[in-house]
C-alpha cells in the first residue's frame, strides 16, 4: 500500500514538471487593436513593448476609471471621442510625469489636443509626397532630425496618412510635399513638453501594424526605446468596433528540468526512508512529549501534595508512588 502511495506522489511530482500547460487566448479583429494579430493590428507592436519595457496594459474601460500614476499612455487611431473626464485623466497624468502617445491621422485625437489648450492638431488630410513607396499614399520618410530615431534608418514608410500642424516636429515629410494646394515641409511627428510628463505626437497609426511593423520595425524600437516607460497602457476603449473573443487556448510544452526532477525523486525517497524508518513517529512522539511537559509542568511541581491528600483519603502511598514512576517512565 505505501509502495502505491509513493509511486503516485512521484508520478505527480514529476508529472506537474512536464505536463503542458493551457492557456487562455483573447483576440480582436479591430484595427489598431494590440488584441489583433491580423495585417491591421498593433500586437506585433504590443509585443516588441512587452519584450523591451515589461508590463502592457490594455485599458477597456473610460480613462478616468483608471488609476495610472506613471509610464506611458498610447491612444493609436482612436475613432470614439473623449469625455471632458478623460481629458482632464489625460492632463493629470501627464502633469504628474507621465508620458502621452497618440498616433493618429483621422480619428478623435484632436479632441485631446483642444482639451489640453493646445494649437498642435492632426490635419485629417493626405498630404502628397513625390518621394514614395509604389504610390503616393505610402510616402516614405527621410528627414528624421533626431539621431536616436534615426538609427539604422534608411526610411520610414508610411501607410495613408495624415500631417501635425500648428509646430515644430523631429521628423518631416520632404520640402515639396503638397497639403490643401501649398508645397511646403510638414511634421509627422512631434514632441512636447507638458507639466513634468511628454507628449509625443504620431500622424500615422499605420506605421506600427503588423503588415507595416517589418518595413519599419528599425525605427519603431528607437521610437520604443526613446519614448516607452513602463508601465505601458493601451488605449483600447476608444476603438468603436472593440469585440475580443475567445478563439481557444496556447499549449505550452516543457521539457523535463532534470534537475528539479532529481530533487522530486529525492524528496519522495527521503519521505519514504522517514515513514519506514519510524523516523516519522519518533519525532512526532517526541514532539508530543515535549508538548505535553509544556502543557503539564505546573502539575510536575505540586504533585507531592496530590499524593500526600490521596494518602489521608485511604490509598496506598506505595502504590501510588509506584504508579508515577511507571507513567514517568
Amino acid at each position: 500500500m505505501r509502495r502505491a502511495t509513493y509511486a503516485i506522489m512521484l508520478i505527480f511530482g514529476l508529472g506537474f514538471l512536464i505536463l503542458p500547460i493551457s492557456i487562455p487566448v483573447f483576440l480582436s479583429n479591430t484595427e489598431f487593436s494590440i488584441l489583433n494579430n491580423k495585417w491591421n493590428g498593433l500586437s506585433s507592436f504590443a509585443k516588441l513593448v512587452y519584450e523591451e519595457k515589461g508590463m502592457v496594459i490594455p485599458i477597456t474601460d473610460s480613462l478616468n476609471n483608471f488609476n495610472f500614476r506613471k509610464g506611458t499612455l498610447i491612444i493609436a487611431g482612436p475613432d470614439l471621442g473623449y469625455s471632458s473626464l478623460e481629458v482632464e485623466r489625460i492632463k493629470e497624468f501627464l502633469e504628474n510625469g507621465g508620458t502621452v502617445i497618440i498616433m493618429d491621422d483621422f480619428g478623435t485625437g484632436n479632441q485631446i489636443l483642444e482639451g489640453l489648450n493646445l494649437t498642435l492638431r492632426f490635419s485629417r488630410k493626405v498630404p502628397i509626397d513625390p518621394l514614395y513607396f509604389k504610390d503616393y499614399r505610402l510616402p516614405i520618410i527621410v528627414n528624421i532630425e533626431d539621431p536616436e530615431l534615426a538609427k539604422n534608418v534608411k526610411g520610414i514608410i508610411l501607410n495613408y496618412p495624415s500631417v501635425i500642424t500648428g509646430g515644430e516636429g523631429e521628423v518631416f515629410t520632404s520640402k515639396v510635399t503638397l497639403l490643401d494646394g501649398k508645397f511646403g515641409q510638414y511634421p509627422v511627428l512631434v514632441e512636447l513638453n507638458y507639466g513634468k510628463g511628454k507628449l509625443i505626437l504620431f500622424s500615422d497609426p499605420s506605421v506600427f501594424t503588423n503588415d507595416m511593423f517589418p518595413l519599419n520595425r528599425e525605427f519603431i524600437e528607437n521610437f520604443v526605446e526613446k519614448y516607452v516607460k513602463p508601465p505601458v497602457y493601451f488605449d483600447e476603449a476608444h476603438h468603436s468596433n472593440f469585440n475580443p473573443y475567445y478563439v481557444g487556448t496556447i499549449v505550452v510544452r516543457r521539457s523535463l528540468d532534470k534537475e528539479k526532477a532529481f530533487y522530486v525523486v529525492l524528496a519522495v525517497g527521503l519521505i519514504a526512508l522517514a515513514v519506514e524508518s519510524g523516523l516519522v513517529y519518533s519525532v512526532m512522539s517526541k514532539a508530543l512529549e515535549l508538548v505535553l511537559k509544556i502543557l503539564f509542568k505546573e502539575e510536575k511541581v505540586n504533585l507531592e501534595e496530590i499524593i500526600e491528600k490521596l494518602e489521608r483519603e485511604g490509598y496506598d502511598r506505595r502504590i501510588l508512588e509506584k504508579i508515577v514512576r511507571e507513567v514517568g517512565g
